[in-house]
């Protein structure tokens, strides 16, 4: 153990704080008594012959049971890590501590790595402007969404860009360009439901997946969807923020090729937007 095990003694027996104490203090632990300690000590192991309840201990119950601090009981039926018996020598209670405190923090350890694995998953995944899921999570959720055991639906794939988006960033600068791609990410998520999915391809190219829907009532929702995130206006910038959408409906399951297709059409369409004089969706509604 590389720093010393934060070792905390609680027990109104002097006897047993003297003799354990000693015993700690003597393998290089850091040893507080429970008068001495406070929440804002790092504790590794609680070594007690007393309900913890009784004890004028504040410790983190949440840390406790997780396992980031553990708990040596002496002679008590009570939950804990290691018990030992009411007669158990000041060496055991020892060795008891110092093989606790390294268990616990392998714990932490692997809890850290966790924590760090998942908000790394998490960046990899998401759109560091805008905060929707990047290109690389569109096509996954793609994946596990409408491929293999999925139950039978109409959904539809939704393709969106901003029109003239490099005049407006010639017009306002591309800070300012930043802040309309996350005004747009923002007005998109308000503009469908909780369950259908979001995000942003590159660029100004926005994705949505609408599912569970009523394949004749797709025209307009994509229309309402295409007009509620457009509006947003810059003082810099000479006119009002447009889109244009390109959209394709279909049914699950698929498969991956069909994902492929489905998305080359909707691309298509979105393109014959464009072509039609922007701000408009495709097909027509």
């Amino acid at each position: 153990m590389t720093a010393p095990a934060q070792i905390v003694v609680a027990t109104a027996d002097a006897n047993r704080l003297r003799d354990w104490t000693a015993a700690l203090s003597a393998a290089r632990c850091h040893v507080r008594s429970a008068d001495e300690m406070n929440g804002h000590h790092e504790v590794d192991v609680v070594v007690t012959d007393e309900p913890l309840a009784s004890t004028s201990l504040l410790l983190d119950e949440d840390r406790l049971a997780r396992g980031q601090i553990g708990l040596v009981a002496v002679g008590r039926a009570t939950p804990a890590d290691v018990s030992l018996p009411d007669d158990c020598s000041p060496r055991e209670v020892r060795l008891a501590c110092l093989l606790l405190a390294e268990i616990v923090r392998l714990r932490r350890q692997r809890e850290a790595s966790r924590r760090k694995e998942k908000v790394l998953a998490h960046l990899a995944m998401s759109d560091p402007l805008t905060g929707l899921p990047n290109r690389r999570a569109w096509e996954q959720l793609l994946h596990d969404r409408l491929i293999a055991e999925v139950p039978r639906q109409w959904c539809a794939l939704v393709l969106l860009d901003i029109d003239e988006f490099k005049h407006l960033n010639d017009e306002a600068g591309f800070l300012a360009g930043d802040e309309f791609l996350k005004d747009v990410a923002a007005r998109l998520n308000n503009a469908v439901r909780r369950r259908n999915a979001v995000a942003r391809l590159g660029g100004d190219e926005f994705a949505i997946l609408l599912e569970g829907i009523e394949a004749d009532q797709v025209p307009a929702m994509v229309e309402q969807i295409r007009i509620q995130a457009g509006g947003a206006r810059d003082a810099k910038a000479a006119h009002a923020l447009t889109l244009s959408a390109g959209w394709v409906v279909f049914s699950t399951p698929c498969t991956k090729a069909d994902i492929s297709s489905f998305m080359q059409a909707a691309d298509a369409n979105l393109r014959a937007a464009k072509q039609a004089g922007r701000n408009c969706t495709r097909p027509a509604t």
